[in-house]
């Protein structure tokens, strides 16, 4: 039984595994309790990880450990994680802050047409609302 609620995401995140640093494209699920992405590299169940997603302000940066691993195609896997901090606060923040930068996404492709990544969403949130945003 799941202790918190997934919310799909196609976020950019950066995962550093000891030294080195993977690019990951995107998340693809997101809870104050961990989070899913995909990436070429055969992590193992344990395995600590480091990670940051620069599109919330303050760049949210934490640390991870591998909870399951599949493979997707010949070198690219999807990965769970679960947040290792104790600060649900700060996790559920993020959290909702991708949550409205996502929903501000959909916004715009139905209001004004534009297509526009998250990134370039998270951007634009920031700008207009992020100074206001308390998470609740």
């Amino acid at each position: 039984m799941r202790n918190y609620i997934r919310h799909s995401t196609f976020i950019p995140i950066h995962v550093i595994a000891g030294e080195q640093m993977h690019n990951v494209t995107e998340a693809l699920n997101l809870s104050a309790g961990g989070l899913s992405f995909v990436t070429h590299e055969a992590f193992k169940v344990g395995d600590i990880i480091d990670f940051k997603i620069p599109i919330v302000k303050p760049d949210y940066q934490g640390r991870a450990v591998v909870v399951w691993l599949r493979k997707q195609a010949l070198s690219e896997f999807e990965v769970g994680v679960r947040f290792t901090s104790d600060d649900e606060f700060f996790r559920t923040r993020m959290v909702e802050q991708v949550c409205q930068i996502e929903e501000y996404r959909q916004q715009i492709l139905t209001a004004e047409g534009r297509n526009i990544s998250s990134e370039e969403a998270a951007l634009e949130w920031i700008a207009k609302y992020a100074k206001n945003f308390t998470g609740e």
